[in-house]
């Protein structure tokens, strides 16, 4: 009986030895696997470590596709801007050749001179004449002011014919500058302070005005003539609907959304008759100026693209 339990413990202690010996054995290879997985992941934090130090020290980086395609921005607006250049040099050129030829041409002409001459002043009065018209002026300021503006153009026409040829870098916006100053003083001594003050105005107008001759001549075609001071009122209205104006520019009729004509239609309520105030809500302008309608209609195209 004791030689069997002595067995039996035999057996137990070799069976716990081997199982103890297996769990050992397991046990260091979950260690080693362990230790391997951590000095992984520590291999792998000295990497990124070291990386976010380098990007630190650099500039950020630029991915070669958008290099690329920078590159060819910048490049495609230099070709762009050095062809406009070419272009402004182009029609600077071509207009010194053909005022110097023209100047050629009356200076061998005393007929045609005088004829250029003529038409010129003939501009100056057409220029002055609504202003004088709207403001009542007697015809000796009437002509004094036309007179002033003859000058201003002379000395614009001189230098554009006589002196831009031979000075093709001529500053030619400090010259009309000055042209403009010496009107002005002109226009003073012709009129006084406060009408050339509202002269100045006017030409500030100056494409309201045209809108307001327009419109004057299709109504005057279908037996709705405008008077002067409904043409001077509409005219001002135009002019005060417009941010350009307000800004203390001039009015600009070319840009979309220059004009607010709700604003327009409510003041010519005031001074145009029912026949009137219809037509010119619903007609076009004349040709040579812009139509209210045509830029609602582009005005509409633009909206529509965005």
């Amino acid at each position: 009986m004791r030689k069997r339990v002595n067995l039996a413990l035999i057996f137990f202690a070799l069976a716990t030895l081997v199982a103890a010996t297996i769990e050992n054995a397991r046990l260091r290879a979950a260690a080693k696997n362990h230790n391997d997985s951590a000095a992984s992941v520590l291999k792998r934090n000295e990497a990124m470590q070291a990386q976010l130090a380098s990007l630190q020290q650099a500039p950020p980086p630029t991915a070669d596709g958008a290099d690329a395609g920078a590159s060819a921005l910048l490049a495609a607006k230099d070709r762009a801007d050095e062809d406009y250049r070419a272009r402004i040099d182009q029609a600077r050129a071509s207009a010194a050749a053909f005022y110097k030829m023209q100047a050629a041409r009356e200076k061998n002409d005393t007929e045609l001179a005088l004829k250029r001459y003529a038409s010129m002043r003939a501009d100056a009065e057409a220029e002055c004449a609504p202003f004088c018209r709207a403001r009542h002026l007697s015809k000796e300021q009437s002509a004094r002011l036309a007179e002033a503006e003859f000058q201003r153009m002379l000395r614009i026409d001189d230098m554009l014919r006589t002196r831009l040829p031979d000075e093709p870098d001529l500053d030619t916006e400090a010259l009309r500058e000055q042209a403009n100053d010496e009107f002005a003083s002109n226009a003073r001594a012709a009129l006084g302070d406060d009408l050339s003050e509202q002269f100045s105005i006017y030409e500030r107008q100056g494409a309201a005005w045209e809108c307001a001759r327009a419109w004057a001549g299709n109504m005057s075609v279908v037996d709705m003539p405008l008077s002067v001071e409904q043409a001077a009122r509409l005219a001002g209205a135009i002019a005060n609907a417009c941010p350009a104006f307000q800004d203390g520019k001039a009015v600009d009729m070319n840009t979309m959304n220059t004009v607010d004509w709700n604003a327009v239609d409510a003041a010519a309520v005031d001074f145009l008759t029912p026949e009137q105030m219809d037509f010119f809500k619903n007609s076009a302008n004349a040709p040579d100026a812009t139509s209210r309608h045509y830029l609602r209609f582009i005005n509409a195209i633009q909206n529509l693209a965005q």
